[in-house]
Formats: structure tokens, sequence, C-alpha cells
């Protein structure tokens, strides 16, 4: 014998299936609309500033970006791994690759080289590295890739000396720690403080030395060119800013067109006369 199902458990099924086909098609669809505006989430200073050049250029064709800038405690490759965004751009590739192993996950790919933040030593303190007392108190990020490149702006400023490299082949810069730490002649201690407040302990009575990423440098409204006592060279340095997108994005159209921009010579050049050494681009005129 067969039972008629109620017509409001009919409706509800009906329903179910109407939601799960919609969501499906929601998740397939997004991001890979190759018509649609390309969703960019980018740190503030400088990448959204170069974003918006690269969109007033010409060089993107019919390519319309839609930029958001990265605020509070964001998590820009969680949202890009979400698919809630298209591409990011406010990393180095040691930050992604230490990101990909904490979350054990390759999906996420680098698909344009565009520029360097130079890591700087700042003090209200001292006005040169000769004068950093000893015992100094030194503030680096506490994101462990840039903990690791403050440390070794020190060893090149001869603050301190290391048992490794940036150079090392196979290097995980997550794993470089105080223990990495031969030599260190004036007895500095370190402390790890969040990077967008290292501008900030530049007025605390207790931090003689802040070692500070270039992009929150600016932010605050120093010159990384004229400010700093030391920059981290730019040539062959691994921290290079990229765009970063999901593999299965990474051939399209439109990320192709903006990675192309990003590295021309065009963009090179207004980076260059922008920020005066103060943001380096990797690729020349």
């Amino acid at each position: 014998m067969t039972h008629a199902l109620p017509i409001r458990r009919i409706l509800a099924v009906l329903a179910g299936v109407l939601v799960s086909l919609t969501a499906l098609t929601a998740c397939g669809s997004a991001g890979a609309d190759e018509g649609g505006p390309l969703r960019i989430l980018a740190s503030s200073t400088p990448h959204a500033e170069i974003l918006k050049q690269v969109q007033d250029s010409g060089l993107l064709g019919d390519v319309e970006l839609e930029i958001s800038e990265i605020s509070g405690d964001i998590d820009a490759n969680q949202l890009l791994e979400a698919g809630d965004i298209d591409a990011n751009f406010f990393q180095h590739d040691p930050y992604l690759q230490g990101w990909l192993a904490e979350h054990n996950t390759d999906d996420l790919v680098n698909v344009a080289t565009v520029h360097v933040e130079p890591l700087g030593i700042y003090s209200q303190k001292v006005s040169s590295l000769d004068d950093v007392p000893s015992g100094a108190t030194v503030a680096l990020s506490n994101n462990l890739p840039n903990f690791a490149r403050g440390l070794f702006l020190l060893q090149d400023a001869g603050l301190i000396k290391l048992d490794v490299q940036p150079t090392d082949e196979g290097l995980d810069f997550s794993q470089v720690t105080e223990s990495n730490i031969t030599e260190n002649p004036k007895n500095l201690s370190f402390v790890q403080i969040d990077p967008a407040q290292l501008p900030n302990t530049l007025q605390d009575g207790q931090i003689d030395v802040s070692v500070i990423n270039g992009n929150y440098a600016l932010e605050a409204g120093l010159s990384p060119a004229d400010d700093a006592l030391a920059l981290e060279p730019a040539e062959d340095n691994p921290y290079a800013n990229t765009l970063t997108v999901k593999k299965d994005l990474q051939d399209d159209p439109r990320v192709k067109a903006l990675a192309k921009a990003l590295e021309s010579p065009e963009i090179a050049k207004w980076i260059k006369d922008q920020y005066a050494g103060s943001v380096i681009p990797v690729h020349g005129e």
C-alpha cells in the first residue's frame, strides 16, 4: 500500500533540494566568473595603493578589480582558501609557506612578485647603530617568519650573529629563533610584538630599538629611506611581496592580466617614483 506524503513534507523536501542546489551553484561559481571583477584583499599601504594605480593605468584592459583593505585580525589567506576572495596582496613567500605548513594545505600559490618593503631598524633613543647600548631591548614581530627576518637584519647590522642564513637551501624561516644566535656582544634582549603595533613601541620607554616592517612604518608616517638606522637590502631579497591566489584560479585570464601588470616596467617606475626608496620594485623599469 502506498502512503501519500503530506503536502507540507513534500514542500519541505523540495525546498531543501532547492537550497542545496543553490548553495552548490554559488560555491562553484564564486570567483570563477571570468567576466566579473577580481576580488582582492590587500594591505592599505602600499599594496592597495599599487593596485589602484594598476587599475587606473589601463594595463588591465577590460579586467576590473574589486579592492578591499585588510583591517583588524582578518586572515586574508583563510578568506582566500574559503573562496570569499579571489586573490590577496599583502605577504611575502616565507610568510605564505609558514601559513600553508601551519594549516596543512598547499592550495594557495604566488603568481606575481612585485616589491620589497625593506625591514628597518628604528629608534627614538639612539641616532646610529654604534650608539645602541649594552643590554638594550629590541622589539621584533611576533610572526615567526618575520621574527627570523628581523634577526637576519640585526645580523646584517653587526649587532648579532646567527648559525643560519636566509639563503640556506630549504631553510624554514618559522623555525629560526633566539636559539640560533651564536654571538650577542651587546647582550641584547628581545620582545615579540604584533607587527602592526611595532611603530608604537618607538614611544615606549622600555624599548630601545624596534625592527619594523616597511608597510607599517609607512602607515605610521615614517620614511624608511630616511628614518631607519639600517634597512635590509632589496637585491636577492626573499621577502618580496607577492600576489596570491588559489591554485585553481592561477590560469584565470584576469589573474594573468593582473600579474603581468604588477610586474610591468610602468608599475615598477611608479613604485620607484611614488615611494622614493621606501618601497622598492623587484622588476626594473
